[in-house]
């Protein structure tokens, strides 16, 4: 049986969707809802500190705002009015980019940060990327992504474990780039996370009963039962293991979590709200966005 346990509350608030570093020191961003516009504010969870002023008129959409480290400094991004802007938590460098794409994400392009973006419509889709250093814009090519008349979701990606790699979901797939080469390598399940393992990258993918751990040929590495069908997930690399965690759809406010040495969930974690967006970190802290607050759990002992 999973152990159950209460999340605890890192801060008071409407959060609506989070996201946190792959690698590195464990540092969260979250959107929260305030007064007429969202505000983004990054988090040390081991602390429960926010870190810097919060950033106003930020997206509460996980598609127009990205948060990593793709070179070992924090980055996050997002759209504003037609414009991109990067900025850098350690040194507070930031930049200001003309463009207002459907999609945002991080990867490594020939060694260096790179910001992603998506413009639509998904049949005949623009890739863009630029330095997240300097702004020069790195790389271009067009991209058709199927007949959706949209774009939606977010772009896949686990700086710097992914390199110059992301995943860009769709209606049936997930198609996964090389923005260095400017290649489709493959496509994968769709509705799956990307995230670094002991196997290397893997994608965790729900279906009905069950999560499926996927190598990137397609393989399958693990199956992890669920009792209903689970809707946000998180996956990360934590102390040599891959933790994965998924939100209930039949239970909002429960999620489960596994270490995927074994099929059977380890937690049973319970919110005080619905769960809008949840993350985990390198150190095994898993982040829930609430309604009533942002929460964590320590997964790792």
């Amino acid at each position: 049986m999973p152990e159950s346990v209460l999340a605890d509350l890192l801060a008071h608030g409407a959060f609506d969707s989070v996201a946190a570093t792959a690698e590195g020191p464990p540092l969260a961003f979250a959107s929260q809802a305030g007064p007429g516009a969202n505000a983004g504010q990054a988090w040390d969870p081991a602390t429960g500190l926010a870190l810097g002023a919060p950033i106003p008129d930020f997206p509460a959409e996980r598609a127009e705002w990205a948060f990593g480290a793709p070179t070992g400094s924090p980055i996050v991004t997002w759209t504003h009015r037609d414009r991109v802007h990067v900025h850098h938590l350690e040194t507070g460098h930031e930049l200001s980019l003309d463009g207002q794409p459907e999609l945002l994400g991080l990867a490594v392009h020939t060694g260096r940060g790179a910001v992603v973006a998506v413009f639509g419509p998904a049949n005949d889709a623009e890739v863009i990327v630029w330095d997240a250093l300097t702004g020069d814009r790195l790389t271009e090519f067009p991209l058709w992504l199927g007949h959706q008349t949209a774009i939606d979701r977010w772009i896949l990606h686990a700086t710097p474990s992914t390199g110059p790699l992301i995943g860009l979901p769709g209606d049936s797939a997930v198609t996964l780039l090389d923005v260095e080469r400017g290649d489709e390598i493959t496509t994968l399940p769709p509705r799956a996370v990307l995230a670094p393992s002991p196997d290397g990258l893997v994608l965790v993918q729900p279906t009905p009963s069950a999560l499926h751990v996927r190598g990137l040929d397609g393989g399958r590495l693990a199956d992890l039962t669920t009792p209903s069908p689970c809707d946000q997930i998180a996956a990360t690399l934590a102390e040599g293991r891959l933790l994965v965690a998924a939100a209930l759809e039949n239970d909002p406010g429960t999620v489960l979590a596994w270490d995927t040495t074994t099929a059977e969930p380890s937690h049973r974690i319970k919110t005080p709200a619905p769960i809008n967006d949840l993350a985990l970190t390198p150190d095994g802290t898993l982040l829930t966005a609430t309604d009533e607050g942002l929460h964590t759990t320590h997964l790792c002992t």
